[in-house]
């Protein structure tokens, strides 16, 4: 038997299920048991339990349901136009099979009207509950298919000083703005949420952890540039985001310790300064590593040496790790140029400069004797912009293709 808790994980979909064309009766019960296929619950005893609030096993309610619809085919043509699934649901429980006695299909619109689908009506994203409702449809599509979801949160900086200097109604269109620039960041597949009064959120179905990075870094510096040029109160507003990325099944098997997780790496990210994007880590490592162990770059010295190609590791958001055969010092100055073969294709050569930080030698045996981390500075050279596209295409999954 079917539960309301059941019921109400799949109710943001049965809504839009409900809003498409249910004149093809066959088509309609094909998505309801596509949807149960994808979910584990019955779709059939929870449409009907929303629609009626009376609970079915998953027999049961198929059986009904092909009865609703051959009651519906049968009111059409007595009264001349389609009677809807709506009505031809309530004649059928009332008059034909009896379960009801005080119909409350109207609460169906009723509780619509006001926030369609779940939604924050300040911003039109999504609500807090709409957002772990449907977080938890997609872990469980996630767990059936073998792939991966990930979530970013995200925290205003500095709103509650700003909507004290402003005032509220501007702050709401602040606020307005920045859910238009988050919902801009992302896929059809995706969506945007509001969980609450400074929070806003993203969930990225089939996305890895370096994927949701990206789309988090570019939404955190579209922000910020957006809200240095926005004037409020007669000066920028210079509202910045923080936020914090965990991923499924890499950082949690269930919804609540997901978020969990991503409200861990968004309090990091807050206390570290703000404005700023931080994935969750065990290690709580600062900056996120790209595997690019397949790729190449090019290290030259600039006090003293020769260019040397190099295998990179692993990459950050502010530096890199690779292997060399030889030692270079902490604190020299370089300059790395990343994947330079891939000039060969015209793709433009990323060259950036830094510090050597670490040098680790490596035990006997190992090709690459020696493994050294360069810290650089995005800015220079080359625009933050550039750098990001470095890395999606460098494997790394980015906001219009991940995996």
């Amino acid at each position: 038997m079917i539960t309301r808790g059941e019921a109400e994980e799949l109710k943001e979909r049965i809504l839009q299920l409900l809003e498409e064309d249910t004149t093809n009766t066959e088509r309609l019960l094909g998505r309801l048991d596509v949807l149960t296929s994808e979910t584990g619950i019955s779709a059939h005893a929870a449409l009907l339990l929303i629609l009626t609030q009376l609970a079915f096993d998953e027999d049961e309610a198929r059986g009904h349901w092909e009865g609703i619809l051959e009651h519906r085919h049968t009111l059409s043509l007595a009264l001349g136009r389609d009677a809807g699934l709506r009505v031809a649901t309530l004649d059928y429980f009332v008059n034909r099979n009896k379960r009801l006695t005080a119909p409350s299909l109207i609460d169906l619109e009723m509780e619509g009207a006001a926030v369609p689908h779940g939604a924050d009506p300040l911003t039109g994203l999504a609500s807090d509950r709409a957002f772990r409702v449907t977080l938890a449809g997609e872990m469980r599509r996630a767990r059936r298919y073998g792939h991966r979801v990930a979530i970013a949160l995200f925290d205003l900086d500095g709103f509650a000083a700003l909507n004290a200097r402003v005032g509220r109604l501007v702050a709401d269109r602040l606020l307005k703005e920045a859910g238009l620039l988050l919902s801009n960041k992302i896929r059809d597949i995706d969506l945007a949420a509001r969980p609450g009064e400074d929070e806003l959120a993203i969930l990225l179905p089939e996305t890895t952890r370096n994927g949701a990075f990206l789309v988090a870094e570019r939404f955190r510096r579209d922000l910020e540039a957006h809200f240095k040029r926005r004037d409020a109160g007669g000066r920028p507003a210079d509202m910045t985001v923080s936020a914090g990325v965990a991923a499924y099944p890499d950082d949690a098997t269930e919804v609540d310790t997901l978020i969990t997780r991503a409200a861990g790496a968004l309090y990091l990210a807050k206390a570290s300064g703000k404005n700023a994007v931080l994935v969750h880590s065990a290690e709580r490592r600062r900056f996120l590593r790209f595997d690019l162990a397949e790729r190449e770059c090019e290290v030259e010295v600039l006090s003293s040496g020769e260019p040397g190609a190099r295998t990179v590791h692993n990459l950050s958001r502010s530096g890199l790790l690779f292997g060399s055969p030889e030692p270079l010092h902490v604190g020299e100055e370089v300059e790395i140029r990343l994947d330079p073969a891939g000039a060969r294709d015209g793709s433009p050569v990323m060259a950036l400069r830094g510090r050597v930080v670490r040098l680790e030698e490596l035990p006997g045996g190992d090709r690459d004797r020696f493994e050294i981390g360069v810290a650089f500075d995005v800015g220079h050279g080359r625009s933050e912009e550039d750098f990001l596209e470095f890395l999606e295409r460098a494997g790394s999954a980015g906001p219009t293709e991940r995996s």
